[in-house]
C-alpha cells in the first residue's frame, strides 16, 4: 500500500507569498493554498492536513483568531504562523494558544524547510505517543520507576576548539538505561516526560550528574574542561530553578563559569521577558548561556541582541549541507559573522566530515561537535579524549582522530 503524502495547508492573503511557499513546499508535500481564514476553515472541514502554515495579519479573521477553530477542527495538525516583524508579539501569543512555531517575513526558503521539517517531526512524535495511548499510563509509571531507580544515565559528546583542535568540554546527553529495552535515546521518552512534567526531575538529575562529573574532571587536572547541559522550557519556567541550580553548584563545588546552560529559542519565546530575566540572573551567577539550534527560529535576528548569552549553537541541519548547498553555506556564513559582530562564540553541531570542518575553520567558527570528533560516550572516554587526542584533518587523510597510543585508540573506538 502506497504511503499517503504529507499534506500541508498554506493560508496567506498575500498571493505572492502563498505562491512562493506553495511552489517550494509542493516539491515534497501535497499542498493546498488558500487566501483567507474562511477558506482555510472550509478546507479543514473537508480534508485533513498534517501541517498548517498561516499568516497572522489577515482581514476578517486573523491567524491568531483562527487557532481555536484549528484546534477544534484539526487537533492533530501542527501549526506554524507566518509573521511580519511588527507582529512578533502576536506570533508569541499564537504559540501560547497552540501554534508550534512561527517564521518572520522576509524569509529564506532554506529556513522554511528547517522549520517545516522540525514541525512535522514534532507531529510524528506526538502521533507515536497517541498510538500508544492505551499504554501511556504504563509508560508514565516506567518513567517514574526509572527516576526512583536512577536508570537515567548521562553520556558526553566532546566539544572541540576548531582552530586549535583541542577538546575543551563536552555536552551532557541523557539516556534511559531501561532494564527490558536497553539504552533509549531522548526521542523515545522526552516527549512523554515533557507532557507529564517529569522532565523537571529528570533535568535536575542530569544537571546534578553533569556538574558532579565536571568537578571530578577538574580534580583530575582537567581544570579548563567545561560541561554543557540542555535545559527544557518547563525547567526554565520553574520558580525554584535558579535556587536549585545554585544548590547543585554549591554542593558539587563546580565553578559556575565551567557550566554552560543550553536553551532553545522556542523555549524563550513562550515567555520572552521572564526568560530574559532568568538568563540575566544565570549570567550574574557566572553561568554561561548558549542558544541551541540557532538559525531555525525566525525571531533570532530580532531578539539576539537582547539576550544575555555567550554562545549560539549552529543547527546541524545547516552544517550538513553547507559544503554542497550555496544557500546553507550563505546562512552559516551569515550566522557566524552576525554572532562574532555581537561578540558571541559559535558552536557548530553535527560535524561529520573533514570537508565540513575545513569549511567551518575557514569561517573562524569557534567550537564544534559531532561524530567526526566522537559519539556520545561514558564519562571515562572524555579523559582519554582530553589527555591523548587531537584532531588534525588534512586533505585525503582518514576521517578519524589521531591518537598517541594504542590503549587510547581502543577506548575511542569503544566510544564510537
Amino acid at each position: 500500500m502506497k504511503k499517503q503524502k504529507t499534506r500541508v495547508l498554506i493560508v496567506d492573503d498575500d498571493r505572492e507569498i502563498g505562491s512562493i511557499l506553495y511552489d517550494f513546499l509542493s516539491k515534497s508535500y501535497d499542498c493546498v493554498a488558500v487566501n483567507s481564514a474562511a477558506d482555510a476553515l472550509a478546507a479543514l472541514a473537508s480534508a485533513s492536513f498534517d501541517l498548517i502554515m498561516s499568516d497572522i495579519n489577515m482581514p476578517q479573521m486573523s491567524g491568531l483568531e483562527m487557532i481555536p477553530h484549528i484546534v477544534s477542527l484539526a487537533p492533530e495538525s501542527v501549526v506554524v504562523m507566518i509573521s511580519g516583524q511588527r507582529m512578533i508579539e502576536s506570533a508569541i501569543e499564537a504559540m501560547r494558544a497552540g501554534a508550534f512555531d512561527y517564521i518572520t517575513k522576509p524569509f529564506e526558503l532554506a529556513q522554511v524547510d528547517v522549520v517545516v521539517r522540525r514541525a512535522l517531526d514534532h507531529r510524528q512524535r506526538l502521533e507515536r505517543f497517541r498510538s500508544r495511548a492505551p499504554h501511556r499510563d504504563e509508560m508514565e509509571q516506567r518513567l517514574r520507576h526509572a527516576l526512583d531507580n536512577h536508570d537515567f544515565v548521562v553520556h558526553y559528546q566532546p566539544q572541540v576548539e576548531i582552530q586549535s583542535r583541542k577538546v575543551t568540554g563536552a555536552e551532557a546527553l541523557v539516556r534511559w538505561a531501561d532494564p527490558e529495552r536497553g539504552l533509549l535515546l531522548p526521542n523515545d521518552f522526552i516527549p512523554l516526560a515533557e507532557e507529564t512534567g517529569l522532565i523537571v526531575p529528570i533535568g535536575i538529575s542530569v544537571l546534578q550528574t553533569a556538574c558532579a562529573q565536571a568537578r571530578h574532571w577538574h580534580d583530575m587536572g582537567m581544570t579548563d574542561f567545561g560541561v554543557a547541559v540542555n535545559v527544557s522550557p518547563k525547567q526554565l519556567q520553574e520558580d525554584d530553578f535558579l535556587h536549585t541550580l545554585a544548590q547543585i553548584l554549591y554542593g558539587t563545588g563546580l565553578r559556575p563559569e565551567s557550566l554552560e546552560i543550553e536553551v532553545t529559542e522556542t523555549s524563550l519565546m513562550q515567555n520572552p521577558e521572564a526568560g530574559i530575566q532568568t538568563l540575566t540572573t544565570l549570567r550574574e551567577m557566572g553561568v554561561k548561556i548558549a542558544i541551541d539550534d540557532f538559525g531555525t527560529g525566525y525571531s533570532s535576528l530580532g531578539y539576539l541582541k537582547r539576550l544575555p548569552i555567550d554562545s549560539v549553537k549552529l543547527d546541524a541541519s545547516f552544517v550538513k549541507d553547507a559544503t554542497s548547498d550555496p544557500d546553507d553555506a550563505a546562512l552559516v556564513m551569515a550566522i557566524i559573522t552576525l554572532a562574532h559582530n555581537l561578540r558571541l562564540r559559535v558552536i557548530a553541531e553535527g560535524i561529520e566530515t573533514e570537508d565540513q570542518l575545513a569549511f567551518l575553520r575557514l569561517l573562524r567558527c569557534d567550537r564544534g561537535q559531532g561524530y567526526f570528533f566522537g559519539r556520545p560516550a561514558m564519562s571515562d572516554e572524555m579523559i582519554f579524549a582530553y589527555s591523548n587526542t587531537h584532531y588534525e584533518p588534512e586533505v585525503g587523510c582518514a576521517n578519524k582522530p589521531i591518537v598517541k597510543n594504542k590503549s587510547t585508540a581502543g577506548n575511542l573506538a569503544q566510544a564510537a
